[in-house]
């Protein structure tokens, strides 16, 4: 419900040691003031990233010539990221993720084991209360 850069995943989850995965997406609200949130790049970096891909992968909504969504292992990680589009028009990216507790190790960010009280929570402006 939040704008903004979210960490998805990071293994492991403890800081000081060597990131070995690392998904961060880019959340933007496309229509009006409370619209639907998507996903609108997505970094995947990290040393398991790294051995596939200097530098990781980096992928945009709005990019063009999307080719088919394809499963990467990622060492015992498998993900995906597929481009979509809504009726509207509105593009954006889907992430999936598989075999996580198969990574070795605690899992942080908002599919892990990270607080995400903070993403869930919708803006002020966008909460309706109605006293009874």
């Amino acid at each position: 419900m939040q704008q903004g850069k979210h960490n998805l995943i990071k293994i492991p989850r403890k800081r000081g040691e060597t990131t070995l995965l690392r998904v961060d997406a880019m959340a933007e609200r496309m229509g009006g003031q409370c619209s639907d949130m998507y996903f609108q790049e997505v970094n995947v970096t990290g040393k398991w990233a790294d051995a596939k891909q200097t530098g990781g992968f980096r992928y945009h909504a709005q990019g063009t010539g999307a080719k088919r969504a394809l499963w990467q292992r990622l060492g015992p990680v498998h993900i995906k990221v597929a481009h979509g589009h809504t009726r509207k028009g509105i593009k954006y990216l889907n992430f999936y993720v598989k075999n996580l507790a198969h990574a070795g190790h605690v899992i942080g960010g908002l599919l892990g084991e990270d607080d995400h009280a903070k993403a869930e929570k919708p803006p002020d402006s966008c909460v309706r209360l109605m006293a009874l």
